[in-house]
């Protein structure tokens, strides 16, 4: 027990809140939010947001190994706050009295196309980091935390941001939304960049190419005369 507690203490975990956070909020509210706004059907927001998550997976994931954890977490993090700051935009923008009207529909597949792009490389970038910074012996149970972590996220920021929507309204709400990404996103820069894969590799090549540059020095002395 303790050691699962100490485990919820690190940094990355917090990230994980935050993102979880986000994504709960966004697929609890936004068929309301959209209903508002005349939309009535979020058939093209879900298909762009699981498009995007399904593309920067296929063709960007080897990035979270190339580039390492923190070059892809923190701009995803970011990027999932300008979704929410787009959808506060247009929430907004609608409490303006004879405001002139906006495309909602296409906004709201941009933002999903951005929400679902960054959840596309937050998840896996957030388990790599917690697998990297886990021993062997506990990784199969702090990924499993890391999980809970993601879900308390989503079903708090579901369940508490029911009451702000009901107190100030769908505008105010994402802006307060928005403004905790960007809490969230700075948090992720603290994160501990870790070493890329491929950092590693050319590690392990030039200590195996110095071994055999001595190998063939001891050759070669060993074959002079004395």
């Amino acid at each position: 027990m303790r050691a699962s507690i100490d485990e919820v203490m690190h940094r990355h975990m917090a990230v994980t809140i935050f993102f979880g956070l986000g994504t709960g909020v966004i697929f609890a509210f936004l068929p309301t939010f959209a209903e508002s706004l005349g939309v009535h059907t979020l058939a093209l927001f879900y298909t762009g947001y699981a498009g995007a998550a399904m593309a920067v997976r296929i063709f960007g994931g080897r990035l979270i190994d190339t580039q390492g954890r923190h070059a892809v977490i923190v701009p995803s993090m970011f990027v999932q706050a300008a979704a929410t700051a787009l959808l506060a935009s247009v929430g907004l923008h609608a409490l303006g009295p004879g405001a002139a009207p906006l495309p909602v529909l296409p906004l709201l597949v941009v933002a999903g196309v951005m929400a679902g792009g960054s959840h596309g490389f937050l998840y896996p970038g957030l388990a790599a980091l917690v697998t990297d910074e886990t021993p062997a012996a506990r990784r199969g149970s702090v990924v499993g935390l890391f999980s809970a972590v993601f879900l308390v996220g989503n079903a708090g920021g579901a369940f508490v941001f029911g009451f702000v929507t009901h107190a100030i309204g769908y505008g105010y709400m994402w802006a307060i939304l928005t403004a905790l990404m960007l809490a969230g996103a700075g948090v992720s820069l603290r994160l501990t960049p870790a070493p890329s894969v491929d950092d590693s590799t050319d590690d392990v090549d030039a200590e195996y190419t110095d071994a055999q540059a001595r190998v063939r020095r001891i050759a070669v002395n060993s074959k002079e005369p004395s």
